[in-house]
């Protein structure tokens, strides 16, 4: 097989026409015809490197590839290096480098594509979709899709898709989103097969979320395995292990939803065994990434050992109750009121009851509104108190329905006995 044998070998395992699809024959396809000098193949090998698609994710193995490829005549690589410095992935983000590359690269990708080449009619769309060097022109883009599309070019019939949801405003775009997300899906395109898995999620078609889902997960789609074991968390509780599982596949890809639910399922042995050094591995992994659910809920397990750090827990929970995660809100609360692990501080407990008393979290209602019955921290005020009681005892606080019940009764009776 020559340089273009391989490459067009590659293309028809992966984009172009995919009846099977098969990322590891093409990656062996595109890298013997970028051996045999072909220029256009370090596109896809970059491809590859940059979505890590079939391979472990590496910027500058993209970048390499794509720089590669211009050395050999690739404008397509050239393409791929302005997106690169547009984005900021892997490089500075330089918007001036970045249509320097785009005007550069315009004029030749313009001429394979008018050459009927499908990668570069789609690219050629992606530039009148998104503006790089022309003027942005959605019926341009559509255009351009469309021409990659007929020749069976599953990213363009994708992007039509995505165009379609996104502008439809009638039955006639919706059915036309479907139609070219299925196109693609067909060939097993995984951002296709996720829109399809959330449409049907959202219609309520649970069969058909699974089958596209499980599909666009298991080519390692993050998004997608995170969507699957959210479904299967919260509408197959009996099966939590496969909720697990799927949160695994996107948490191992450093999706951060995930990492903080995986964490939370060894937290409460959920499908797992409980295994708390585990839980705490996971949730530091989201917590650094700001995640306040992991944030608090890492907090809540070091505040139950045995030899507490109050310093890292009141540091978690105040990155978390900066988030408005209200549980981390009304704990810090707590901490500052009694003094735990941190100097006390009636007027930070104070700020903090309210922000999570606003939350609408009744613990914190009826905790701030003892501190203005008190009158101490803040000037008392015993309706607004009442107030927040009654807030608290609406959502089933027993403490705050007993106060409630007790105050009202003695209500009653100091009424009756002035009537009397």
């Amino acid at each position: 097989m020559n340089a273009n044998t391989h490459y067009q070998a590659g293309l028809s395992n992966y984009l172009l026409n995919t009846p099977k699809k098969n990322i590891m024959v093409a990656i062996e396809h595109f890298s013997q015809a970028a051996v045999l000098g072909h220029a256009d193949a370090h596109y896809f090998l970059g491809r590859f490197y940059g979505l890590g698609d079939g391979i472990s994710l590496n910027f500058a193995k993209a970048k390499e590839h794509y720089e590669k490829g211009v050395s050999l005549g690739s404008y397509k690589c050239g393409y791929a290096l302005g997106l690169l410095y547009h984005t900021g992935t892997g490089v500075e983000k330089d918007e001036t480098t970045a249509k320097d590359y785009f005007k550069q690269n315009y004029e030749v990708l313009l001429s394979e594509a008018e050459s009927k080449d499908p990668v570069s009619m789609h690219i050629l769309g992606t530039y009148f979709y998104y503006g790089f060097y022309v003027q942005r022109y959605i019926f341009k883009a559509i255009e351009w899709f469309l021409k990659a599309s007929e020749l069976g070019y599953s990213d363009s019939q994708y992007m039509l898709g995505m165009i379609y949801e996104t502008i439809g405003h009638d039955k006639k775009d919706k059915d036309n989103a479907s139609h070219y997300y299925e196109l693609a899906a067909k060939q097993d395109h995984p951002y296709a097969q996720y829109a399809l898995g959330i449409n049907a999620i959202e219609e309520e078609r649970w069969r058909d979320a699974v089958f596209y889902l499980e599909k666009a997960a298991n080519q390692q789609y993050s998004l997608a395995a995170y969507s699957l074991a959210y479904y299967y968390h919260e509408k197959e509780p009996k099966f939590p292990l496969k909720a697990f599982e799927w949160f695994m596949v996107a948490a191992k890809q450093n999706h951060t939803e995930s990492e903080y639910y995986v964490g939370l399922y060894y937290q409460n042995g959920k499908g797992v065994p409980q295994n708390i050094e585990q839980a705490i591995f996971w949730l530091e992994k989201a917590a650094l990434k700001k995640d306040k659910n992991a944030l608090y809920h890492l907090a809540m397990i070091l505040i139950k050992q045995e030899n507490k750090d109050f310093k890292t827990i009141a540091k978690l929970l105040e990155q978390a109750a900066a988030l408005d995660h209200p549980h981390a809100q009304y704990n810090l609360a707590v901490m500052y009121q009694k003094g735990d692990g941190v100097e006390q501080n009636m007027q930070k407990s104070f700020f903090w009851y309210e922000k999570a008393a606003n939350a609408n979290l009744a613990i914190a209602q009826y905790n701030l509104g003892m501190i203005y019955f008190e009158g101490s921290t803040v000037e008392k005020d015993e309706t607004k108190a009442k107030e927040l009681w009654q807030k608290a005892a609406d959502q089933g606080l027993e403490a705050a329905v007993k106060l409630m019940l007790s105050i009202n009764n003695y209500e009653k009776l100091q009424k009756s006995t002035w009537q009397s």
